[in-house]
């Protein structure tokens, strides 16, 4: 990976990610390890809390479609080597705490459940984020929505 082409963004939109018990399996051990990694990078880059977050449903038996999106993970780290979190308030003004929560409705083809992010802003940095599977079935937007706003305000 290391003369890897660059790409802009870590998933490919509207790429769902599903269990496929037919599908060609790959190493589970050099999976395991390069999500381990991923893993240790969402300390500092929440950017990458929503593309991981699926690729960790799938590290029981993943296969080369699985493979493949971890890879994208790896190929826009590359591009984005010099991100980091950066904490400053616009000129003249005091830093402003703002949060944010969004989540996707039914976004995991296999159990319908839907993804809740949130996201802690103090001036320009990231303070505090999230990106879980919701524990349960949401049965519209609205109440996913809802779900996501709740865990956001627990935070």
């Amino acid at each position: 990976m290391e003369n890897c082409n660059k790409v802009s963004s870590p998933i490919v939109p509207g790429c769902k990610l599903v269990k496929d018990e037919n599908g060609k399996a790959t190493d589970a051990k050099e999976f395991k390890q390069m999500v381990g990694c991923l893993m240790y990078l969402l300390a500092t880059r929440p950017d990458l809390a929503y593309s991981v977050c699926p690729v960790v449903r799938y590290m029981d038996r993943p296969t080369e479609l699985h493979f493949a999106a971890l890879k994208r993970i790896l190929r826009y780290l590359k591009g984005t080597l010099t991100d980091g979190i950066i904490y400053q308030s616009e000129a003249g003004k005091s830093l402003k705490l703002v949060g944010w929560s969004d989540s996707n409705y039914a976004g995991d083809l296999n159990d319908r459940k839907s993804t809740s992010g949130y996201v802690f802003m103090l001036g320009s940095g990231a303070i505090s984020w999230s990106s879980k599977k919701q524990a349960i079935v949401t049965l519209s937007t609205t109440e996913a929505e809802y779900v996501a706003a709740a865990s956001c305000a627990f935070q």
